[in-house]
């Protein structure tokens, strides 16, 4: 990572987590380093507190809670102590978090172009609730654990263990989470009041955000509670597998999204409880919330044109209706992947290139704040 001769620090110590990692990933573009972790097997090498991830399983209802972290860095191969620092020196933190049936997978190089931009931030891309290595204990769990407010509380303990925050030390740096679908639902329900002002960012990708969208609020209910049934029958479960599902992940992705996207989100599909498909869909059908016409500062929303997960004019609709500014809002080309990387999705470079920006002018007008 490049700093400067008399770098800022954040935190008073680096943290001892970052060492034990449980895997290197690999990167496909040049010095970039990602490394994996999962929470139980930091705990069970006492690298974090026991009470506190038992804390948030009991809270989560999740059995684990898995994360990549990617870096900038001339070093094939960092060792304990450099790998903690980037921790400590960092400017900012880049949370990307994915949606309904996917994993981190699914944002392919696009953590990685940001850093490429800024490599004094590091990107934090976690699985969350139910899919890919974060997955919930029951298989059939309560579905207010599987909704986009229980994604959001369950990135918030998790950082909170993390412990890369610390709200008494004098030097703050941005939190930018980057959500997609129903991870971008998830951030219009971060809790403000556990951050400093200017010090946490939300840039929200095709928000399956569905409160004012009852028709397709319907059909996601329905979707929950087939994929439900069809747990009690072969056959049904059958036709489910066989018939549903290849066109379910074919909506899902889009025509916009990448073979790997598509390939990972089948993965997942596969690998996954059906009673957790089925609860997270009946969640986003059946979510309501109101929120507060104040100011949304430091978010910004993308939206797809074409996009037949997410409908443009409902969201349009409630976002103004909910005090959004419209130069908070971009309307952009494509659809429920309408930023994806891979494959024939190189037709989205502009609209990459728009998210780059907004991500990174973010950063520095919050940085100036915080810092001046």
């Amino acid at each position: 990572m490049t700093t400067s001769t008399n770098p800022m620090h954040y935190l008073e110590n680096p943290p001892d987590w970052p060492a034990g990692y449980a895997a290197w990933l690999p990167s496909r573009l040049a010095s970039i380093r990602s490394v994996g972790y999962t929470l139980v097997d930091l705990a069970r090498r006492g690298l974090l507190d026991d009470e506190a991830v038992a804390h948030f399983t009991q809270q989560t209802l999740l059995a684990d809670f898995a994360w990549r972290v990617l870096w900038v860095s001339d070093e094939k191969m960092p060792d304990a102590e450099s790998l903690a620092s980037q921790f400590q020196y960092a400017e900012g933190f880049l949370i990307f978090i994915h949606g309904w049936v996917g994993s981190g997978e699914i944002w392919e190089d696009l953590p990685a172009l940001v850093l490429k931009r800024n490599p004094k931030l590091i990107a934090l891309v976690p699985d969350v609730n139910g899919f890919g290595g974060t997955p919930f204990k029951p298989s059939l769990p309560p579905i207010d654990k599987c909704d986009p407010p229980a994604n959001m509380r369950a990135i918030e303990l998790w950082l909170d263990i993390l412990g890369i925050r610390q709200t008494n030390y004098p030097h703050k740096r941005p939190f930018i989470f980057i959500g997609h679908s129903m991870g971008g639902a998830s951030l219009f329900f971060l809790n403000s009041q556990n951050w400093h002002p200017r010090e946490s960012g939300r840039i929200a990708l095709a928000p399956a955000l569905l409160l004012n969208d009852r028709q397709r609020q319907r059909l996601y209910k329905t979707l929950g509670t087939g994929i439900r049934i069809s747990r009690l029958s072969d056959t049904i479960d059958h036709f489910v597998e066989r018939i549903i599902a290849p066109r379910l992940i074919a909506t899902l992705a889009g025509s916009g999204s990448s073979l790997r996207v598509r390939t990972q989100h089948k993965r997942v599909f596969d690998n996954t409880p059906e009673g957790v498909i089925a609860q997270t869909f009946a969640a986003m059908g059946q979510l309501e919330a109101q929120f507060d016409k104040g100011e949304w500062l430091d978010f910004v929303t993308f939206l797809g044109d074409q996009d037949v997960l997410v409908g443009l004019q409902p969201t349009l609709d409630l976002l103004l209706s909910i005090n959004f500014k419209r130069e908070q809002i971009r309307v952009v080309p494509g659809d429920h992947y309408f930023f994806s990387v891979g494959g024939a999705a190189e037709k989205h470079g502009r609209n990459r290139a728009l998210v780059i920006e907004d991500i990174l002018s973010m950063q520095t007008a919050m940085s100036s704040v915080l810092q001046g």
